[in-house]
């Protein structure tokens, strides 16, 4: 780690142990106030219990004293009659009536469970267990456990009625799950209570056995280890994710620093498509936008350089093109002259002359004819026509034209059809020049007829390459982006224009052009996207 590693993972070092130390503080301040407000909160728990006792107790009393359905199952009872009405339905009503969570209707002397208010049913020995109970409190409240859950478990008080014969015994309930609706979170009921907690109530069963205690718990549980232990602990955690965060910060710092010098090595070797990432993911983003700057504005100056040049380029176009042309008037106008002399002496040998001259002019005609066409098809070459095409077939027929060449010519070509957008014509056209050029290097750098040629397609994800190679003398490294300038050739009679078209029609397909060249070895690469 260098030293400005070091000074990071030091300074966020220093900053973690400030706020756990200040964290410390506010933890014993709230510690303690929160102690205090334990008690405020446990006497509030302590007076809404007694009220609930009070409300189930009245409540229960009530429906024994005074409750419709009560009165009915009674007479029904003494009378040994058979139950007429929907006891469990009715009790349902009373129980939601007197605010309760759970009532039983029980026979006093068998200990049958006649009707409930709830849904949770019991058999006929815990009826009996249960009768017993409620006569043994007798008006305290008492635990009533059906289960192991808290909803299964309940507070309950119970009363008696005897009428005409036939004794009911009421117990009524609430679940222990409404003894903590004053705050879910803060009382508890447990087995016994803890250091911190403060005692609310005990939960007694029928002989006054305590089955749970319901406590007061803090949000701010001092149970814990001391404070010095936790402080202790936290200043360590703290620390050490300073430390690791550190690390990473200037591992991050040093990657962003590193991209940078290599961006600008790049820079200084001409590559100046380098790019920075921009944005907030970089360590130095104002940087990297004028590094993105400084390249943009150099790739401006280049290309208005390379504008200049191909202006320039043109110009010694248009001289070379009228040196071209200028080449076949002469002959052309000597022969008119002489014609015009041989006239005018009405010499005999005129058709002699006339048929000579003739031909003179027709042949530099013919010359200018194509020097014409050729450059109208570079400066006028039409649009491309584009539509779904078989390149595998029309690279193949490509071939076959240029089969019985001096040079030999071998291809390698994917078995199926090779489906692409273009134009066809205007492919074939690029795929001619081509293997025209690399027979004509071929042949001529091996005049024993070992020269060779290979033409090759292949297809790469989303990509299609045309691929031309020969064994001929090489192109030159300074003139690899040249031989694309019109009117550039060596060969004699060549116009240097076929490239020229070449390149055009690849760029207007969407693609590119790459040559590789070394003595012995020249390879065209025509990358087109795929269809």
């Amino acid at each position: 780690m260098n030293r400005f590693g070091a000074r990071i993972v030091v300074l966020f070092a220093l900053v973690a142990s400030f706020p756990v130390a200040l964290t410390a503080l506010v933890w014993l301040g709230v510690s303690q106030w929160a102690a205090k407000e334990s008690s405020t909160e446990a006497a509030m728990a302590r007076v809404q219990l007694r009220e609930l006792d009070a409300q189930r107790t009245a409540a229960v009393e009530r429906l024994c004293r005074d409750d419709l359905a009560v009165d009915t199952l009674l007479d029904e009872r003494g009378r040994e009659a058979r139950p007429s009405l929907d006891y469990d339905r009715l009790f349902r009503g009373s129980m939601d009536a007197a605010g309760l969570e759970a009532l039983w209707v029980l026979d006093s002397l068998s200990g049958q469970v006649l009707a409930t208010g709830h849904r949770d049913r019991i058999l006929g020995q815990e009826g009996a267990e249960l009768t017993r109970q409620a006569r043994t409190a007798g008006k305290r409240p008492f635990v009533v456990l059906l289960g192991a859950q808290e909803h299964q478990r309940f507070l309950a008080s119970g009363c008696s009625i005897a009428r005409g014969g036939a004794r009911l015994t009421l117990v009524g309930g609430h679940r222990f799950s409404d003894l903590r609706s004053l705050d879910p979170r803060q009382l508890v009921i447990t087995g016994q209570a803890g250091k911190g907690d403060e005692l609310v109530a005990e939960l007694m069963d029928a002989e006054g056995v305590t089955q749970s205690v319901l406590v007061w718990r803090p949000s701010i549980d001092r149970r814990g280890p001391p404070l010095l232990l936790w402080v202790a602990c936290v200043i360590v955690l703290a620390i050490g994710l300073a430390l690791l965060f550190g690390g990473y910060l200037n591992r991050w710092l040093q990657s962003s620093i590193d991209e940078l010098t290599e961006a600008a090595t790049r820079v200084g070797r001409g590559d100046l498509d380098t790019t920075l990432r921009e944005g907030a993911d970089g360590a130095f983003p104002a940087t990297a936008t004028a590094f993105n700057r400084m390249t943009r504005d150099l790739r401006d100056a280049r290309d208005q350089l390379r504008q200049t040049e191909r202006i320039a380029a043109w110009q010694e176009i248009a001289k070379t093109l009228a040196h071209e042309i200028k080449n076949p008037l002469s002959p052309i106008r000597l022969s008119v002259e002489t014609l015009r002399k041989a006239r005018q002496r009405s010499s005999e040998d005129f058709d002699e002359m006339f048929d000579e001259s003739t031909k003179t002019i027709l042949q530099e005609v013919d010359r200018l004819r194509v020097i014409v066409d050729e450059f109208s098809r570079f400066a006028r070459l039409p649009a491309p026509k584009l539509r779904s095409a078989d390149l595998r077939e029309i690279t193949a027929q490509a071939a076959s034209l240029h089969d019985k060449g001096d040079a030999k010519l071998s291809t390698v070509l994917p078995e199926g059809p090779l489906m692409a957008f273009i134009d066809p014509d205007q492919v074939t056209q690029v795929l001619h020049n081509l293997l025209q050029n690399a027979q004509h290097a071929a042949t001529a750098a091996h005049p024993d007829g070992s020269g060779a040629v290979r033409l090759s397609l292949e297809q790469g994800a989303g990509t299609l390459y045309i691929r031309v190679e020969d064994n001929g003398a090489g192109i030159p490294a300074d003139q690899t982006e040249v031989i694309f300038e019109p009117y550039y050739t060596h060969k004699e009679g060549g116009t240097g224009l076929g490239l020229a078209i070449t390149q055009r029609i690849v760029t207007e397909h969407g693609g590119r052009i790459d040559v590789e060249s070394r003595p012995g070895r020249t390879e065209f690469t025509v990358v087109l996207p795929g269809g």
